[in-house]
C-alpha cells in the first residue's frame, strides 16, 4: 500500500488532520480515525482539499499580461520596475495563503524596498477574531462537550463541523441543556436550538451588547434601544441572559461572513464581552488569521483610488488581487506583480507568479484549538518558485515577525463601544424604501472548478409571491457596485425582504462594496441594499 502522507487541513482553521494517498494515477484522500481533533471527519472542502495538489488550473510558469514567459525575463521586468519608482510608491499587500514564516519574509520584503505600504490583504470578517478581549478565556475541545448553556452567533455548524458535532452532543447530552442561535438568516443549526434569533441584517453586535448588559447592568446599555433597532423583542433577550447566567458551564461560538457582517471588529468584541460577563468560553471560527501591515487597507485603497501607488506585489491567495470590487483602483497602477496558484479567469495586466500551494510547503501556524504543523504532501509543482526564492532576489530579506494576536481591555474599548452604540441607535432608520438587504453566505462546497457557480439566490416566499416570480425563476440583481444574474430559490430562511447569494465565487462578491470607516480605517464588507427585478431567462 501506498505510503499514507499526514498533514493539517488548511482550508480553515479548525485544525483538521488529513491523510492523503499517491496512487500513482492522483492525489486522494484517506480519514485519519486516531487523531483530533476531526477524527476521520472532513467537511466537503477539506474532502477535496487534494485536488488542490494537480489541479488542472495550476499555473506552472509566470504569466505577463495573460501570456506565457520565463522566470528569468520575469525577475528582470520586476527589477526594472522598482528602478522607475520611489520607495513611496510601492505598495506591498499580502493575504491568506501566505504562511507566517512567509508572511515574516514578505514585511522584511517591504523593509528592504524602503515603503511603509505593508498591508494585510485579508479583509474577510473572521480576521477581527484576532482582537482578544482580555479575562475571556479560550475553548477547548473539552469546553464544547462539557457545554450547557451554547450561544452560536452566524453559521458556526457550517464554518465548523468539527465543533458542529461535538455542540450537537453536548446539546443532547443533558435535558436541561439550552442552545441558542443568532443569525440573520436560518440556518441548519437553528433546528437544534431552542431559542432562535433573527436580527435585522448586520445587527447582530447590538443583540450581543444587550444580552451581556442584561447580565451586567454596570455596562448601562440601552436594552429598548437596541430591541427596536434590531427588531428583536426584548423579552427574548432576557430569556437569552437567563440561560447564559454565570455559574453554568457553556461555549460563546461566534463565526463571521463576508457580506453578513456590519462591523466586525464589534461583532467579535461584543461577542467577547458577553462571554466575560456570562464567565464562559469564547471560540471565533472563520478560514484564516492574518497579522496588520503598517498602514490600514483603507489607506492603501485611498493611495490606489488616487494614482500614488506605481508598483503593487500582491502575495497569497487562491487567486490575484483577492477583491475583484477593488479592481478599478488597482487597474489605476502601472506596474503589476501577484503570486497564485491558479490560472487566473481572465487575462491581468503584469506579472502573476506560480507558487507553491499550501499543501507542498512546511511550516507552523495556529488553529482555534492551538498550534498546528503543516507537512508537505506533494513536491511543489514544476515550474513554481517559493516566495522565499522570489523575494530573495532584491538580495538579504530579513524575516521581520507580526504579532497576529492584539489583545485589548474591556476599560479601554467601554467609550468607543458606547459611542458605536448610541451612533447606531440615533441613525436614522435603514429599513425604509423599496429595495432589498442582500446578504452573503459562505457554503462548506468543495473545490470543484475551483468553487461551484453559486447561479441561486434565495427569496423569502412573501417577496417572491410579491415579485411574482416562482422557483426557478430568473431575477437580476442591482448594487451600487455591480450587476448579477441569478435563479430564485424560495425559502423561508431568509426574513422578508432580505436576499442570500454565495460569496465564494468572485463575481457574487462584486455585489458587496469595500466600505473604509471614515474614522478608524477598518475595511468592511457588509450586507448592502439592492434592486432585484424579473427578467426572462
Amino acid at each position: 500500500m501506498s505510503e499514507i502522507k499526514r498533514t493539517t487541513c488548511v482550508m480553515c482553521r479548525n485544525g483538521c488532520q488529513l491523510g492523503v494517498v499517491f496512487d500513482g494515477y492522483q492525489y486522494r484522500m484517506e480519514y485519519l480515525m486516531d487523531v483530533a481533533p476531526n477524527n476521520g471527519r472532513t467537511c466537503p472542502r477539506g474532502n477535496s482539499a487534494s485536488i488542490v495538489i494537480d489541479h488542472p488550473k495550476r499555473l506552472s510558469y509566470p504569466l505577463l499580461n495573460g501570456k506565457e514567459t520565463t522566470w528569468d525575463e520575469a525577475f528582470g521586468l520586476i527589477k526594472k520596475w522598482h528602478q522607475d519608482v520611489k520607495p513611496e510608491e510601492i505598495a506591498v499587500v499580502y493575504s491568506r495563503g501566505a504562511g507566517a514564516a512567509e508572511i515574516g519574509l514578505i514585511r522584511g520584503f517591504a523593509a528592504a524596498l524602503g515603503t511603509e505600504n505593508l498591508v494585510c490583504g485579508y479583509l474577510e470578517p473572521d480576521n477581527a477574531f484576532r482582537f482578544r478581549l482580555s479575562g475571556v478565556k479560550s475553548a477547548t475541545l473539552d469546553d464544547v462537550s462539557a457545554s450547557r448553556a451554547t450561544l452560536l452567533v452566524g453559521d458556526v455548524f457550517n464554518t465548523s463541523p468539527v465543533a458542529a458535532k461535538r455542540i450537537i452532543e453536548a446539546r443532547y447530552a443533558d435535558k436541561q441543556s439550552r442552545m441558542v442561535v443568532i443569525d440573520s438568516i436560518k440556518t441548519r443549526e437553528a433546528g437544534f436550538a431552542h431559542i432562535f434569533i433573527q436580527p435585522k441584517p448586520g445587527t447582530e453586535f447590538l443583540v450581543l451588547a444587550a444580552i451581556a448588559g442584561l447580565i451586567d447592568a454596570k455596562l448601562k446599555m440601552d436594552i429598548d434601544g437596541i430591541a427596536n433597532r434590531t427588531g428583536v423583542p426584548r423579552r427574548q433577550m432576557e430569556e437569552v441572559a437567563q440561560v447564559l447566567k454565570p455559574g453554568v458551564p457553556g461555549l460563546i461560538a461566534c463565526a463571521a461572513s463576508t457580506g453578513r457582517v456590519s462591523e466586525p471588529y464589534w461583532h467579535s468584541i461584543c461577542a467577547q464581552i458577553l462571554a466575560f460577563k456570562a464567565e464562559k468560553p469564547f471560540v471565533g471560527f472563520g478560514e484564516a488569521l492574518v497579522p496588520d501591515g503598517k498602514i490600514g487597507f483603507g489607506k492603501l485603497k485611498e493611495a490606489l483610488g488616487a494614482g500614488r501607488i506605481k508598483l503593487l506585489f500582491w502575495f497569497g491567495g487562491l487567486h490575484p488581487y483577492s477583491y475583484p470590487e477593488l479592481f478599478p483602483e488597482i487597474n489605476k497602477v502601472e506596474f503589476r506583480v501577484a503570486t497564485s496558484i491558479f490560472r487566473p479567469e481572465n487575462p491581468l495586466p503584469g506579472l502573476v507568479l506560480p507558487v507553491p500551494s499550501e499543501f507542498e510547503k512546511t511550516g507552523k501556524g495556529e488553529s482555534v484549538w492551538g498550534e498546528v504543523k503543516f507537512e508537505p504532501l506533494a513536491n511543489p509543482v514544476s515550474g513554481t518558485r517559493s516566495l522565499a526564492e522570489i523575494v530573495r532576489q532584491f538580495g538579504t530579506v530579513q524575516d521581520i515577525p507580526g504579532d497576529l494576536f492584539q489583545t485589548v481591555k474591556l476599560e479601554e474599548v467601554t467609550a468607543q463601544l458606547t459611542e458605536t452604540l448610541n451612533r447606531q441607535l440615533n441613525a436614522s432608520p435603514s429599513d425604509s424604501g423599496d429595495f432589498f438587504w442582500l446578504l452573503g453566505r459562505k457554503e462548506a462546497i468543495g473545490v470543484g472548478g475551483f468553487f461551484e457557480p453559486e447561479e441561486e439566490i434565495l427569496l423569502h416566499p412573501a417577496d417572491a409571491q410579491r415579485m411574482a416570480v416562482t422557483e426557478g425563476d430568473f431575477v437580476k440583481v442591482k448594487s451600487k457596485t455591480a450587476e448579477r444574474l441569478f435563479r430564485v430559490k424560495v425559502v423561508s430562511v431568509v426574513a422578508e425582504g432580505t436576499a442570500s447569494v454565495g460569496v465564494n465565487v468572485h463575481q457574487n462578491r462584486t455585489l458587496f462594496a469595500v466600505e473604509v470607516d471614515p474614522g478608524s480605517g477598518e475595511v468592511k464588507i457588509p450586507p448592502t441594499k439592492v434592486e432585484i427585478w424579473r427578467v426572462s431567462a
